[in-house]
């Protein structure tokens, strides 16, 4: 069931959707993604409802307003709104690599409405501008500056993408897959609003986070390098890290333990 929120003294609609009955899970999706990345991975959680936003620029939140777009604080709020209408104090909240970033920026700022905290392949730590999700960034400019053909020009020329094509051609079709999107001026901008962003200013604020987390990292993925889940998840004081297979390489397994290891650390 898809329902949407309207932020206070705006008229910015936040889409979100609930998926099945029990505990509430929060969890966010990715940068350039949306909520189906979320409904379509997290299919096998019966004992749990989960809450599926889609953060501004993405799937039906949209917005002309440039001042409304985009940082990890706003991101969060909007989140914490959503939990509010819905008449939810605590829930467990994750999120899928922008996702974990907001996750994050939540526990760290609204560290009473946390329960559980799970980061699914984070690719942000307190940097703004990270390198590797530099031509992320450079196809919303793109798209603005140049036109949507121009921009997927642009970037199948640049030497980052064509070194990424050969090494790891999946994760060089994910990029490209961002001209599927539309093209409305918050769907582009977002892109790189969000670049220069970051979800916490200074590594030493993890060490506040208490909540139990569950850090997970696959391999071969470059837009979320492990170095990035291991280095948050030493920063955290009761996290336990683990490794997936691979998303790009082997889906079906990655999607079957996705929902094993959520389900069990949820049940513990």
């Amino acid at each position: 069931m898809t329902s949407s929120i309207t932020r206070p003294d705006s008229e910015v609609n936040i889409s979100y959707d609930l998926v099945g009955n029990g505990s509430p899970l929060l969890f966010l999706h990715g940068l350039g993604a949306g909520r189906a990345q979320t409904t379509s991975a997290l299919t096998d959680l019966p004992q749990h409802q989960i809450i599926a936003p889609d953060m501004l620029g993405h799937g039906d939140s949209i917005s002309e307003n440039s001042e409304a777009i985009q940082s990890f604080d706003q991101f969060a709020d909007d989140s914490i709104a959503i939990l509010d209408h819905l008449g939810i104090e605590k829930a467990n909240i994750g999120g899928l690599s922008m996702g974990s970033g907001i996750s994050i920026n939540i526990a760290l700022r609204y560290p009473e409405r946390v329960n559980k905290l799970i980061l699914l392949r984070p690719s942000w730590l307190c940097e703004k501008q990270p390198g590797h999700l530099a031509l992320v960034a450079n196809v919303g400019q793109w798209i603005h500056e140049h036109g949507a053909e121009k921009a997927q020009q642009l970037l199948q020329k640049h030497p980052d993408y064509l070194a990424l094509h050969k090494e790891v051609p999946k994760v060089a079709a994910s990029i490209l897959g961002l001209f599927t999107r539309p093209q409305h001026y918050s769907h582009t901008a977002v892109l790189y609003k969000m670049w220069m962003d970051a979800p916490f200013s200074d590594l030493e604020e993890l060490t506040k986070i208490s909540n139990k987390t569950l850090v997970l990292h696959t391999t071969r993925d470059e837009l979320h390098p492990i170095p990035v889940a291991e280095t948050i998840a030493n920063q955290l004081a009761n996290s336990t890290a683990m490794s997936l297979p691979p998303r790009y390489d082997d889906p079906e397994n990655y999607g079957s333990q996705l929902n094993k290891v959520i389900a069990e650390f949820l049940s513990d």
